[in-house]
């Protein structure tokens, strides 16, 4: 072998090992015609991940403080029936709540915190049941940081079906649990008799731009966990035909005794209707009325309440706000009574109203109340043989001085 060919022996040995082995092995076949390559197929593309921007989150609460002198000046420092400002001659936080709602696209949950003194008045009719079976107990105590817990979806029909289900505040009556969306820094005795939640589920509708409906189909009233077998039915309709004016009338019906109450299971019927009215940006009205019957074992027991509201706004600082309420109760010869221990309960309330800046309001509140038997407090209050407070008196006079803020 020449020199020649000793040549070209190297270079072919040197072109095979770089075509096998080499990093440009692939293109030096390509381009010599030695080896024909495939493409590999694309890879799937990864679904994107939600964008942060599409979450809409909503952030909201409020803190009710206030002193309230009681001119009964009861021993025990009890204001008895007024729902939350119940307590006197001490400064109470009255109700601490955080609020939060999280959106995205059709989905929706929301979950409102409570800490403070009316949690416990909010669920002092929650039914308990012990521990047993493996099975958790349930009371007044295990709820009672939760105002609202709420899972929702928006079905796409015409305007948009919105279908929850959860613990709601109750839907029925003109006030609500927040301070700051009422005119009086009390609540009416509609307000306490009637219930303050429920737990279910709930479908909303827009039929137009005016008239909104719902129903509910729930435990029944101020119970998460039912007292019977049977659920609770309600329906409402929202009429707004402007600025000025709305109007709700809403119809609630079930079974809501125990199972073994000796009233046995009778269906219990409620009517609310209520209605606001801006006259002018000074001068508002509202107005509700309830009534009711069931009729059980012993006869029919039934009720009639209702309230009247008025509020002038002289100033961008100032609202002066006025209500009477009355509710009657007649409970049938030897059953249980459903609200009051009286037949008739009546409050008046003068409420002032400071808004220095927005969001803060500051208000002094005088009240006034009234029932046909004794039910109030008054001077040293004495115990049962239970060691239950004695109710001595059919009047109880208050002066509060309360203040709330919101975000």
């Amino acid at each position: 072998m020449n020199d020649t060919q000793m040549y070209r022996f190297t270079i072919q040995i040197w072109l095979g090992m770089m075509l096998c082995y080499g990093p440009a092995a692939a293109s030096a076949a390509e381009l010599s015609g030695a080896v024909t390559s495939t493409p590999a197929a694309p890879a799937a593309p990864e679904p994107p991940a939600p964008a942060l921007s599409a979450v809409k989150l909503k952030i909201s609460g409020y803190v009710e403080a206030f002193y309230q002198l009681n001119l009964n000046s009861p021993s025990n420092f009890v204001t008895a029936y007024r729902g939350f400002d119940n307590r006197s001659n001490s400064f109470t936080i009255d109700n601490a709540v955080l609020d939060v709602t999280g959106e995205l696209g059709p989905v929706l949950a929301r979950i409102a915190i409570q800490v403070g003194h009316a949690p416990f008045s909010y669920y002092s009719a929650e039914p308990s049941y012990p521990a047993t079976a493996g099975v958790g107990a349930s009371s007044p105590e295990l709820w009672h940081l939760i105002q609202q817990a709420i899972v929702g979806y928006k079905i796409p029909v015409g305007r948009g079906l919105l279908a929850e289900a959860g613990i709601f505040i109750s839907p029925i009556g003109i006030e609500q649990l927040a301070i700051k969306d009422n005119w009086n820094w009390s609540r009416s005795n509609l307000f306490f008799a009637l219930p303050f939640y429920h737990a279910g589920v709930r479908l909303t509708y827009p039929f137009s731009d005016e008239l909104t409906g719902a129903v509910y189909a729930t435990n029944g009233w101020n119970d998460i966990l039912n007292r019977n077998r049977y659920p609770c039915f309600a329906g409402l309709l929202t009429w707004t035909p402007s600025e000025r004016f709305s109007g709700t009338f809403l119809y609630f019906g079930g079974v809501e005794p125990f199972s073994d109450a000796p009233e046995g299971q009778p269906w219990r019927n409620l009517f609310d209707v209520n209605a606001t009215w801006n006259l002018s940006p000074q001068l508002s009205f509202a107005m509700q009325a309830d009534a009711g019957v069931e009729a059980n074992n012993f006869g029919a027991s039934w009720w009639a309440s209702g309230a009247v509201y008025a509020r002038l706004h002289p100033s961008d600082w100032l609202y002066v706000a006025a209500r009477a309420d009355y509710f009657h109760e007649n409970a049938a010869p030897g059953a249980a009574r459903i609200f009051f221990p009286s037949d008739d309960v009546f409050s008046t309330t003068a409420t002032l109203d400071f808004r220095p800046v927005d969001n803060l309001s500051l208000r002094v509140e005088y009240r006034f109340d009234w029932a046909s038997a004794d039910i109030f407090f008054r001077g040293a209050v004495s115990q049962d043989s239970s060691g239950l407070d004695r109710t001595n008196t059919p009047r109880q006079n208050t002066l509060s001085f309360g203040a709330l803020a919101w975000f």
